[in-house]
C-alpha cells in the first residue's frame, strides 16, 4: 500500500498544483526560454512541484524552429552529413534520403532546494531515419538541457504568488560510431 501511495502522491500534488494556474511561456534567446507560472496558492508553495518537463515539447520545438539555436545548426549538420542538402519541409524529411529524429525525453537528475527552489535535467537523443523499405534510425548525438525552478519572492522572502521556470540546452555529446 506505501509503494502504491508513493507513486500515486508526486501524481495527486502535480495534479492539484495545475489547477488553477496559469504558464507564460517566453523565448529569452536562442537556447534558452522562462516560463511564468501563476500558482493557485498565493500563500506558499512547494517550487520543486513545478519541475514537471510540462514545457519540455514546446521547448525542444522552438529549438528546432530557430535557426540560430545549436540544436536547429545541428540538425542541419546531420542532414548535410547524410542528404548533402537540408530540409525545406515543416516535418523534416529529404525525399529519397531520410529525416533527423528526435527520441523521448528521459529525466536524468532531479534536486531540490528547500521550498524555494528545484530543478532537473532531460536528456534525449538526436539521430538520422535513412529512407528506403527499412527506415533505418541510428542516434548519433545526445543532448541535454535543465530546467530550474525558483519562487518568486520579495526582498523580505514574501513569497508572491508565482514561481519562474528556466529552461537552458546544456551539452551536446557526438556519441561513439558503432
Amino acid at each position: 500500500m506505501n509503494k502504491v501511495l508513493g507513486l500515486f502522491l508526486p501524481f495527486l500534488i502535480a495534479l492539484s498544483a495545475s489547477a488553477s494556474e496559469s504558464r507564460v511561456f517566453q523565448k529569452t534567446n536562442s537556447n534558452s526560454a522562462s516560463v511564468k507560472i501563476e500558482t493557485e496558492s498565493k500563500e506558499g508553495t512547494q517550487a520543486a512541484v513545478y519541475v514537471d518537463g510540462e514545457e519540455n515539447a514546446q521547448f525542444i520545438n522552438m529549438l528546432l524552429d530557430d535557426p540560430s539555436s545549436r540544436l536547429s545548426v545541428l540538425r542541419g549538420q546531420i542532414e548535410q552529413e547524410h542528404c548533402q542538402t537540408n530540409s525545406a519541409t515543416p516535418d523534416g524529411w529529404i525525399e529519397g534520403c531520410g529525416g533527423v529524429e528526435v527520441t523521448e525525453v528521459v529525466r536524468t537528475a532531479f534536486g531540490r532546494g528547500g521550498w524555494m527552489q528545484g530543478g532537473a535535467t532531460y536528456t534525449f537523443f538526436v539521430g538520422f531515419r535513412t529512407a528506403g523499405t527499412g527506415h533505418i534510425f541510428e542516434s548519433s548525438y545526445m543532448v541535454n538541457f535543465s530546467e530550474e525552478v525558483d519562487a518568486d519572492v520579495d526582498q523580505d522572502m514574501k513569497y508572491l504568488g508565482s514561481v519562474t521556470k528556466k529552461l537552458v540546452l546544456g551539452k551536446i555529446v557526438r556519441l561513439p560510431a558503432h
